[in-house]
């Protein structure tokens, strides 16, 4: 009777041990901690992630936490990457070519744990306020070889966002056109124009500091000068490339698109 009490409870602990959790398949998460990508009712068997980094399986982190409407709307509340945002072309752009896209809802916290399983991650939006821990996740993410493409938007109503602060990303003021202006690098190669919708721009770059591969002009008393809307941040251990208009890149435009995820994220 004890041999049979005592093989039953190995059996218990041995399943219990093997047992998988089941989630989302594009989160490898808690289901609540993301939005679902593919079918809100699909679900798989996924062993947790325990802090690994999954870079081989191509997946990206949008982290739209404080998108300030930009990346979900018209969407509010209980967010859907399933439902339509302006955000979901680029998302579904990222998955036909073979990426796992997780959407992080409005108002979702960063932390450490949460970066620290990915090293490709979108920030779409610096409407509101980053914590301190948020900006030292940040850090930590950046430390380690990694990938971050920071999408701004215009600064009609808000300051610069502490996480583009930080990085010394000066983002400034409410600017439109189209950019016709560009440096030769991979990124740009093909490119002849791009139309940004309404957004920020670099004013006075610090070409010590990051490598601007695309300008608008602007026209002061007769003079012109070029203001930076996109490039590269000099950065000692991860890639990180800029640009101060959300809905233009939203749009997909291409080839700039296809050239810019294959330098960031390959």
């Amino acid at each position: 009777m004890k041999h049979l009490i005592l093989i039953s409870t190995l059996l218990a602990i041995l399943f219990t041990g093997c047992k998988k959790t089941t989630v989302d398949e594009t989160t490898g998460a808690n289901p609540t901690t993301f939005v679902s990508a593919t079918n809100e009712t699909d679900t798989v068997t996924y062993t947790p992630f325990d802090g690994k980094y999954i870079t081989s399986s191509k997946y990206i982190l949008i982290d739209a936490s404080r998108d300030g409407g930009v990346w979900w709307f018209p969407q509010t509340g209980a967010f859907s990457a399933v439902a339509h945002h302006q955000g979901k072309a680029l998302a579904d752009y990222l998955r036909s070519i073979g990426y796992k896209v997780h959407e992080l809802p409005r108002g979702a916290a960063i932390t450490t744990e949460l970066l620290n399983k990915y090293s490709y991650i979108i920030r779409a939006g610096g409407f509101g306020h980053y914590t301190t821990n948020e900006i030292a996740a940040y850090e930590s993410f950046l430390s380690r070889s990694s990938s971050l493409l920071l999408l701004q938007d215009h600064l009609a109503n808000f300051p610069n966002d502490p996480l583009s602060a930080r990085l010394g990303i000066n983002f400034e003021g409410v600017v439109s056109g189209t950019i016709n202006s560009f440096q030769p690098h991979s990124i740009t190669e093909g490119v002849t124009s791009f139309n940004y919708l309404v957004g920020s721009v670099i004013k006075n770059p610090d070409p010590s500091k990051m490598t601007i591969l695309g300008s608008l002009s602007s026209t002061n008393n007769g003079t012109t000068s070029l203001m930076g809307a996109m490039g590269i941040l000099i950065h000692p251990t991860s890639r990180i490339f800029f640009i101060g208009d959300i809905n233009g890149f939203e749009a997909v435009q291409q080839p700039f698109t296809s050239n810019l995820v294959k330098w960031l994220f390959s």
